[in-house]
């Protein structure tokens, strides 16, 4: 019966000194919640604002969304240090704590974190914008969205691909629309018996009347190669990819460049197989 007297003295104590030290803390405890409140509003505030502010400046969409989001958790992180210390908690003991603990996630998290400072990279570099046509490695399309972890690939038969942005930064990329002008180019074969410098002439005047085809550089034709069948040539001409669609105006060069030599009785040959019987 003494012991469990004493047993519940001992708690009640326990839990008086621990309503008594709370009682005590408590004026620390709401200042260190109003001054994380304040610089909670404040961190809102001034994400508000540079996201704004960097856009009227010109930066994109991306990056001032990720200064904006930055600057916020930095004050953040500020305002709940002061608050601790308000508190009366040992800020830097628990920062050298979470210092300890951190590396150990960093290794655990590596690849994400390598992701994530590539992205920052390729935001702030910009070597393609949301709607750039992009080749990166065996991945080619359409930039839908970049992300601080990974961009977004719409490929041309409609597939979405998720590229990590680690593997974007060390790689090389090709980007189709950073240049307005493109080069296109395609083959046809001619001939022996026909006018050869007549038929460079003609598929070069006819690429220069397509809508969409530049005349600065001029539409060119060469003679590349002498075939078993024909005479190969090579017709070069240069698009603005921002303002025409690729394949169509290609398809379109190919029509017009055939309908020409046709028209001017310029014989495109086909391949002619002997088979003998034994």
């Amino acid at each position: 019966m003494i012991v469990r007297n004493m047993t519940a003295n001992l708690i009640l104590d326990s839990l008086r000194n621990l309503w008594e030290g709370f009682i005590t803390r408590l004026p620390s405890l709401v200042t260190g919640l109003l001054a994380f409140a304040f610089f909670y509003l404040v961190a809102r505030v001034v994400r508000y604002l540079a996201r704004k502010s960097l856009r009227r400046m010109g930066a994109s969409e991306h990056a001032a969304r990720l200064i904006s989001r930055l600057s916020s958790i930095a004050i953040m992180v500020l305002g709940a240090l002061v608050a601790l210390g308000v508190m009366g908690i040992n800020a830097g003991a628990l920062v050298a704590s979470l210092g300890l603990i951190s590396v150990g996630i960093g290794f655990a998290l590596k690849d994400i974190i390598e992701n994530f400072l590539a992205g920052i990279i390729l935001i702030f570099q910009r070597p393609f914008v949301v709607g750039d046509v992009v080749c990166l490695g065996s991945v080619e399309g359409t930039v839908e969205d970049v992300r601080v972890r990974d961009t977004i690939i719409r490929m041309y038969d409609g597939r979405q691909v998720f590229v990590p942005n680690s593997s974007i930064f060390s790689a090389a990329v090709i980007n189709n629309n950073r240049n307005r002008r493109r080069r296109l180019d395609f083959e046809v074969g001619v001939s022996y018996s026909g006018d050869v410098s007549t038929a460079m002439r003609v598929a070069a005047q006819a690429l220069s009347r397509i809508d969409g085809v530049l005349h600065d550089p001029a539409p060119l034709v060469v003679t590349e190669k002498l075939g078993e069948g024909c005479v190969g040539l090579k017709a070069y001409f240069w698009v603005d990819p921002n303002t025409v669609n690729i394949l169509e105006t290609k398809s379109t060069a190919i029509t017009a460049a055939k309908q020409a030599l046709d028209e001017a009785g310029i014989e495109i040959p086909f391949p002619i197989v002997t088979v003998k019987q034994a």
